[in-house]
């Protein structure tokens, strides 16, 4: 049983060497190299607890210093080696339980400790094997090491259940059986009233226990640094996405003034200053009877009368007055009654029985998805009927203009500036669009989810 359990101990340390060694190689966390360094000491201090591998060690030592020397060596080297992976698993656990971040302080000041008590313990190896005094060594490491160390782990215990995330958990009771196990198999070892034919078993045990338990706690640890990794990438996209809609919303709103400015030039200038070439024409017209320039200057005012009725009708198209004054129904109605009166073809309108309760600037962005795609009808698409529809679904709203025309190359389309522009309202309300183009006619579909329009 006893060999059984060495066994398995030395199959955990060969297993976790390698595996602490290629996950410190994939990510370059600094707690690996230490778990590395520490499986390494603590499997070479194993392999001296078998009979063989001693007596063969102690054997080549005495090749070299002689057999008193050799047993000497041997045996201050066994407690050294202990001083060393101790030294390497806190170092390790520091790291594991994040208190190099959380606890900087104290990461630091445990880190300077455990490197002078290796110095301190080194130079007392050396002293002691030239005092050929091996039991003074180990009463040094039984009453100064082991409660430097064992004083450590209970304030880094405490430390690490105040500070560490929900990894500790796994972590600290698979070390805490590992301690405890120790502490059996060390006093099983030199109190021999305690009756222990065999204690170093309870430190295999423990070292079981714990590799297992530190199993769990890095795979928990492991989710949480992807959880974290992702939280990460979630909120870069987020804040991309947030610039993307800042830079929309600006390029948006100076396209909207813009339009403003010129259909209030359009409206208080040209339209302003054909009214006077009109008001001139009929003043030559009364002043001057010539029946050959009669018929000139009645249809020089008919073409000014034409130019007056298109220019307020570009006027009120780029100004969104007709939203606030009609609403989006209202504007969009009277939009295309307008178009098909001029364009001569036949406009079929569906709306939702309520008004939509919506931003103004959202209105306007859907107005002005409307304008766009009806406009590209008339011009492209040679159709004799469109259908308008505003469908309203909690919390989706679907856009939709269709018509019977030839259809048109979209992907010639998206890039000109028409569509690029209703590419840019979509993207800003984080929309969806199909877009559909055959002999047939033509057909774009705009889906709207309200919960997912950034503020406006």
């Amino acid at each position: 049983m006893d060999l059984f359990v060495w066994n398995m101990a030395i199959s955990f340390q060969l297993l976790f060497i390698i595996v602490s060694g290629v996950i410190f190689v994939y990510i370059q966390e600094k707690s690996f190299k230490y778990y590395a360094l520490y499986n390494i000491c603590l499997l070479m201090y194993l392999l001296s607890r078998n009979d063989d591998y001693y007596n063969w060690f102690e054997g080549g030592v005495a090749y070299f210093m002689g057999k008193e020397n050799a047993t000497v060596f041997t045996h201050i080297s066994s407690f050294y080696l202990q001083v060393i992976f101790y030294n390497f698993y806190s170092i390790f656990a520091l790291y594991f339980l994040d208190l190099d971040k959380r606890t900087k302080k104290y990461f630091n000041r445990v880190r300077w400790i455990l490197k002078f008590v290796a110095v301190l313990f080194l130079f007392l190896a050396i002293l002691t094997f030239f005092m050929k005094n091996e039991d003074l060594y180990v009463s040094l490491y039984t009453f100064i090491y082991l409660p430097i160390m064992l004083t450590i782990f209970v304030v880094s215990v405490l430390k690490a259940i105040r500070n560490s995330g929900s990894h500790k958990y796994f972590f600290l009771f698979g070390v805490c059986v590992f301690v405890i196990f120790a502490l059996i198999a060390f006093a099983g070892s030199f109190i021999p009233s305690l009756n222990m034919t065999n204690p170093i078993a309870f430190f295999y045990v423990g070292i079981v226990v714990e590799t297992i338990f530190f199993s769990l706690g890095l795979a928990y640890k492991i989710k949480l640094m992807n959880d974290e990794k992702n939280r990460v990438y979630n909120l870069v996209i987020r804040h991309k996405h947030q610039q993307q809609i800042s830079k929309l919303r600006g390029l948006l709103e100076g396209e909207e003034k813009e339009r403003k400015r010129i259909a209030e030039e359009l409206h208080d200038g040209i339209a302003g200053d054909l009214s006077a070439i009109k008001l001139n024409l009929a003043y030559l017209e009364n002043e001057n009877n010539n029946p050959n320039n009669e018929n000139v200057l009645n249809n020089l005012s008919k073409i000014i009368d034409k130019s007056c009725q298109q220019i307020r009708e570009i006027s009120h198209n780029l100004s969104n007055s007709s939203i606030t004054n009609y609403g989006l129904f209202g504007a969009v109605e009277n939009f295309c009654k307008k178009v098909a009166e001029l364009y001569k073809i036949k406009i079929n309108l569906t709306f939702s029985e309520k008004e939509i309760l919506l931003s103004e600037t959202i209105k306007t962005h859907i107005y002005r998805i409307i304008q766009e795609l009806v406009n590209n009808v008339v011009k492209h698409s040679e159709a004799k009927v469109a259908d308008v529809k505003i469908r309203y679904d909690h919390p989706l709203i679907e856009v939709s203009v269709n018509d019977n025309g030839r259809g048109f190359p979209i992907n010639s389309l998206s890039k000109g500036i028409g569509l690029s522009n209703i590419d840019s309202r979509i993207r800003f309300m984080n929309a969806k669009v199909k877009k559909e183009s055959s002999v047939m006619g033509s057909a774009f579909t705009i889906i709207i989810n309200l919960n997912e329009i950034p503020e406006t």
